[in-house]
């Protein structure tokens, strides 16, 4: 490969697993050069999802939107390769001997922001091990806080990283909110002047999908129930209202979350026995992708395709008759077209109960790139 033109080297390199090229690195200078390249590094992160290739399944012990499983797993997060989804890894992440829960915010091409409850916010590529912990600039809040939820993802016009911070407060029997970007250019925070005339009735990050992060809302205190999802723009920094899809009879709703499914937002909702747990994928608009019987799961997750697309692997919870029963979480592959659980996964190594999930693609993103040398471990600055 040493005589090939560069190009050729970069179709052949770019076709190849994460463990391989970092391999490849130690083969020569020249490989290293340009594996390590920006231009190298976009390339293969395209093709990975454009092929759905290079996917991993995440699994944490971290509150999930039914129960809160830290009991269960002390911090602990397992890696599967989604290709074969037999043996689970624990990975070392950069609050693993922390203490506190360790909750996932989000994952975009291939780094995961997850924050930990006495050591703030840190980026981190599971792929490359490199990380990045950010300041804690929220240790000076003198109002009640009501609410505080995170988002992250990818500014793709700015080619930037960011983190989203929502902080709801209570002064005086009134809330307010105040909004706060990091940068991982800047590698620093800053406080935005924004209108947000919403109410948050849940602790959930928001969900990054199509270069905005996702959060479902209410515009009325008095409401039980979210009426609307509000998006984030992390280009313009501006909030947008998303209507949701139309519901036949939203009196029998009892919850709703929003995801990312292969790259699109996902609505989905739990209602009144016996009604099926439906899922609305949105591309321009809201199309109902997939409805699970309730003998499927009473919150069903849908995770990624199989390679030939004729099956969806989801995450499914099914409410037990002990609250201390962990056997609530399954992984299953789902057939579309018979409507019914095919084939269950159990992924050896990793803990039985409850849990979060999520598909991140393997990247060489480089943090150091974007925030410069020496950055793992390093803390950021507010401004």
């Amino acid at each position: 490969m040493a005589g090939l033109p560069t190009d050729i080297n970069i179709d052949i390199l770019s076709r190849l697993s994460i463990k391989c090229l970092l391999r490849f690195k130690c083969a020569s200078k020249s490989f290293c050069s340009l594996i390590d390249s920006q231009e190298f590094i976009k390339i293969h992160l395209k093709r990975s999802i454009e092929t759905n290739t290079n996917l991993s399944l995440i699994l944490s012990g971290t509150p999930a939107p039914i129960l809160d499983s830290s009991r269960y797993w002390n911090g602990k997060i397992f890696s599967a390769s989604l290709d074969s989804l037999n043996l689970g890894v624990e990975l070392d992440h950069p609050f693993k001997n922390c203490k506190g829960r360790t909750p996932i915010i989000d994952s975009c091409n291939g780094l995961i922001a997850l924050k930990n409850d006495e050591n703030g916010i840190a980026f981190w590529n599971p792929s490359t091990k490199e990380h990045l912990i950010l300041p804690k600039f929220w240790g000076d809040l003198k109002d009640k806080v009501h609410r505080v939820v995170d988002g992250f993802g990818y500014d793709a016009v700015n080619d930037d990283y960011k983190v989203f911070r929502l902080v709801q407060f209570v002064r005086e029997n009134v809330e307010y909110t105040e909004v706060s970007v990091y940068s991982l250019r800047s590698n620093s925070w800053r406080r935005i002047r924004v209108d947000f005339p919403y109410y948050i009735l849940h602790g959930w990050d928001g969900t990054f999908a199509d270069g905005h992060v996702h959060w479902l809302v209410t515009n009325n205190p008095k409401d039980d129930i979210e009426n609307l999802i509000v998006a984030f723009n992390l280009e313009s920094e501006e909030f947008q209202e998303v209507p949701l899809p139309h519901l036949e009879d939203k009196k029998n709703v009892l919850v709703m979350f929003v995801g990312n499914f292969s790259g699109c937002l996902y609505f989905s909702c739990l209602c009144n026995y016996p009604q099926p747990v439906d899922i609305w994928v949105l591309k321009g608009c809201w199309t109902k992708a997939f409805s699970f019987h309730r003998s499927v799961g009473d919150y069903v997750k849908a995770l990624a395709y199989s390679k030939s697309e004729d099956k969806v692997l989801v995450d499914k919870f099914k409410y037990g008759e002990e609250d201390d029963d962990i056997n609530r979480w399954e992984l299953y592959w789902y057939d579309p077209q018979s409507q019914k659980a095919a084939d269950q996964v159990t992924i050896h190594g990793v803990p039985q109960g409850c849990r979060d999930t999520l598909v991140c693609v393997d990247s060489l993103v480089s943090l150091a790139a974007y925030a410069g040398r020496g950055v793992a471990g390093r803390e950021g600055r507010m401004s």
